[in-house]
């Protein structure tokens, strides 16, 4: 088995536009507007149904938020979307998948009829043996005209390397 320094080092040469990014912002996303019919759409989806998220008057009367307010997971579902506004470098990547997270927090209600937005760093990128590698990206979802972000997170994703190239 190989050590942390050697792995990082294999994923430098096999991956360098992406290994050059670590530690750097690498974007952000376009704005996003969540209105009550997507609230309520996301809601029937996945059940995730409930007066703080689709009934205004009784939110508005049981909650401090004014009205109701976007269900923490849809702000997690945004995420792939928000992503796709990036231009990460895809050179010697052959396909990459959503992998899960490290960690999650949602910090701050996000009220109906809000524009919302994805700003993403790289945390870092090391091997999975020797044909994969995992990429961590945070994610931070941020409220127009807010200083406090709706959720922060460690994204993961799984790379598979291109067999053809030159890693």
């Amino acid at each position: 088995m190989t050590d942390e320094k050697s792995r990082t080092g294999d994923i430098d040469a096999a991956l360098p536009g992406l290994a050059a990014l670590r530690g750097q912002e690498i974007g952000v996303s376009d704005w996003k507007l969540i209105d009550q019919s997507a609230i309520d759409q996301f809601s029937a989806l996945t059940g995730d149904a409930g007066p703080i998220h689709n009934d205004p008057e009784e939110a508005a009367r049981i909650a401090p938020f004014g009205g109701t307010i976007v269900q923490g997971f849809m702000l997690l579902g945004c995420l792939t979307g928000f992503a796709k506004n990036l231009e990460i470098p895809q050179d010697g990547v052959a396909f990459r998948l959503n992998y899960g997270f490290d960690r999650v927090r949602i910090i701050a209600p996000v009220p109906v009829d809000s524009r919302v937005r994805g700003r993403f760093t790289m945390r870092d990128i090391v091997a999975r043996g020797e044909e994969a590698a995992l990429m961590t990206l945070e994610a931070i979802v941020e409220i127009e005209g807010v200083d406090t972000p709706a959720l922060v997170a460690d994204w993961l994703a799984y790379l598979q390397l291109d067999p053809g190239g030159e890693a």
